[in-house]
């Protein structure tokens, strides 16, 4: 697999890349940076007016940290601004919006491990998406809105792209986590009591990578790509963007990256998430 700077939007078929496990790195799109600005300012209106914001989980107690990041991703997730920033980014790279859908823009907030690891800001462990019932086809983004240093990140593991891992996702179901585990995440402070696909063998971290951006800089890989949180035991709260696209046609043939080892069941359930690019409509499913 390949390794690509600054050419994502220079790259004709790069799904079919992304497919194939490579992963982009572009520091220089308008709409990343525009995003991370904006969530700047969504950081600020949540925390009333603090600009500090590597330092909010230093300033109360944790369970207003946790009401307050709450609210910032339930305003991030809904807001039109950010999901026409996401139509900006597919024009910038040269797709066109019909062919796509997309998944609900999230915004991540880190802080300190031992100040909070679970709920809203879970420290997800080793994990392909797959396995969280989501598509073969899924091409995910990741951008942090601060610069970050090798021991915030997000890490990518490519040795284990087309090695399985023994994992948990075939008892795991996407509906009871949309239904019923998802919204218990701010009820969860002292640690994750909600079920998530695991892995079930130790994880060689030889191949592991962290990429250390600066604001803005995307990192854009297949969602079939082994990855997690890198434990944030620095002494700033990492603030990171993602979200991801889906080929419409890709889903409906079921073309996409290898799946080699998810056992996830219910994915159709996960539909009620998808959007078309191009006029913000919910997505109704593979019938259509």
């Amino acid at each position: 697999m390949n390794l690509y700077l600054n050419q994502l939007q220079s790259k004709v078929d790069f799904k079919s890349s992304i497919y194939a496990g490579d992963i982009y790195l572009n520091t220089n799109l308008q709409a990343t940076h525009d995003l991370c600005r904006f969530a700047k300012q969504s950081i600020t209106a949540a925390f009333d007016g603090e600009t500090d914001h590597q330092a909010l989980h230093t300033m109360m107690p944790v369970t207003e940290f946790v009401e307050r990041v709450t609210a910032l991703k339930r305003q991030f997730t809904n807001c039109l601004d950010v999901k026409e920033m996401i139509h900006k980014f597919a024009l910038e790279i040269g797709i066109d919006p019909a062919e796509y859908l997309f998944d609900v823009p999230r915004i991540r907030v880190v802080p300190n491990y031992n100040y909070l690891h679970a709920g809203v800001s879970y420290a997800y462990k080793p994990h392909r998406d797959t396995w969280y019932g989501n598509a073969d086809c899924q091409i995910n983004t990741w951008m942090p809105v601060y610069t970050i240093t090798p021991d915030q990140t997000m890490m990518i593991n490519p040795g284990y792209f087309s090695t399985p891992v023994k994992n948990s996702s075939v008892d795991w179901s996407l509906a009871d986590w949309i239904n019923v585990q998802r919204p218990l995440a701010k009820t969860n402070v002292t640690e994750e009591t909600r079920i998530h696909p695991v892995p079930q063998e130790d994880i060689q971290t030889s191949s592991e990578i962290r990429i250390a951006g600066n604001e803005g800089e995307v990192i854009t890989f297949s969602g079939s790509h082994l990855h997690g949180t890198v434990a944030n035991f620095t002494d700033k709260t990492r603030f990171s963007i993602d979200f991801r696209l889906i080929h419409l046609q890709d889903l409906l043939t079921g073309r996409g990256a290898p799946n080699v080892d998810s056992g996830a069941k219910d994915v159709e359930a996960g539909y009620k998430d998808l959007f078309h690019l191009n006029d913000f409509s919910q997505f109704q499913g593979v019938s259509q």
